[in-house]
C-alpha cells in the first residue's frame, strides 16, 4: 500500500511538469464517462465466465468492469471480483469489450484497473490492451487510439491520447501474463477531453484527480487495518502447551 501511494504522489510531479498539446490546450476531466452511475454501459464483448451449467457468473460478469466497485489490497466487494473471460486471448484472437457512453464526447484518456481478486501470480490479468472509438455505431468503423501495456501491479493505470470523438469505445486485450485460462481485468474508464486556455485550471482538475485516487487508498489502507484489529480481537487464543512429564529417578 506505501508503494501505492509513492507511485501516486510520484504522479503529481509529473502532472505538475508536463501538460499534452492540442489544437488548444487540454485536460481529461474528473468524470468517468462509462461508470454504470453516469450513464455508460457495456454494449458487446467476447465472452465472460460461466458455471458448470454454462450460466454467468455474476461476481466475474462483464458489467463488473464500469460498476465502480475496486478490489483494494485484500478487500474485495462481495458481489464484484472483476471481469473474467472464458478465453485466453492472442494478437488474432483478442478478448474485447466495446462500452457505450451516453453521449458522443471529446475524450482523451482510459484508465485500466487489472486487480481482480486472483492474485496476480497466476497470470490471468490483463497485459497488452488496444483502444479504438467509434461514432458511427457499436459494430464500427473503428479507429485506434493506442496500444498499451498494462504493468502487472495492482494499480490504476492512466493512458492518455490525442483528443477523439466517440461515442463507443472498444477495448481489445491481445495478452494476459502467462495463464493459459483466461484473462481478467478490475475496471475500465473513460474521462472527457476538456478543451481551454487557463492552465492553472488544467492543473487544478488533474491535481484533484490525483487526490481522489489518495483518498480510495487511504480509505482501503483504513479498512484493511480495522479488519486487522477486529481478526486481532475475535481470534481464540491458543491453548497453553502442555509440560511434558519430568523424567523418572
Amino acid at each position: 500500500m506505501a508503494g501505492q501511494m509513492k507511485l501516486l504522489l510520484g504522479a503529481s510531479v509529473l502532472i505538475l511538469a508536463t501538460v499534452p498539446c492540442w489544437s488548444a490546450p487540454t485536460v481529461a476531466g474528473t468524470t468517468n464517462l462509462v461508470a454504470a452511475e453516469n450513464g455508460g454501459r457495456i454494449a458487446k464483448f467476447s465472452s465472460q465466465a460461466v458455471d458448470e451449467n454454462g450460466q454467468p457468473l455474476a461476481v466475474w460478469s462483464v458489467t463488473n468492469l464500469i460498476d465502480g466497485k475496486y478490489v483494494v489490497g485484500s478487500h474485495t466487494p462481495a458481489d464484484s471480483y472483476g471481469w473474467r473471460s472464458r478465453g485466453v486471448p492472442a494478437a488474432d484472437r483478442p478478448e474485447w469489450i466495446i462500452f457505450e457512453l451516453p453521449e458522443t464526447r471529446l475524450i482523451s484518456r482510459v484508465v485500466v484497473d487489472p486487480t481482480t481478486d486472483d492474485p496476480e501470480f497466476l497470470g490471468r490479468w490483463a497485459k497488452s490492451i488496444r483502444v479504438s472509438v467509434s461514432t458511427e455505431g457499436v459494430d464500427g468503423p473503428y479507429k485506434t487510439v493506442g496500444s498499451y501495456l498494462v504493468v502487472r501491479r495492482g494499480i490504476k493505470q492512466s493512458f492518455d491520447f490525442t483528443p477523439v470523438e466517440a461515442r463507443w469505445v472498444k477495448l481489445d486485450i491481445t495478452e494476459n501474463w502467462g495463464s493459459d485460462f483466461a484473462v481478467e481485468l478490475g475496471e475500465f474508464e473513460v474521462y472527457e477531453a476538456i478543451v481551454g486556455d487557463d492552465m492553472l485550471d488544467q492543473l487544478i482538475q488533474r491535481l484533484s484527480t490525483l487526490l481522489d485516487e489518495l483518498k480510495r487508498y487511504r480509505d482501503a489502507e483504513r479498512y484493511q487495518q480495522h479488519q486487522a484489529s477486529i481478526e486481532a480481537v475475535t481470534s481464540r487464543p491458543e491453548p497453553p502447551a502442555e509440560e511434558a512429564p519430568a523424567a523418572q529417578q
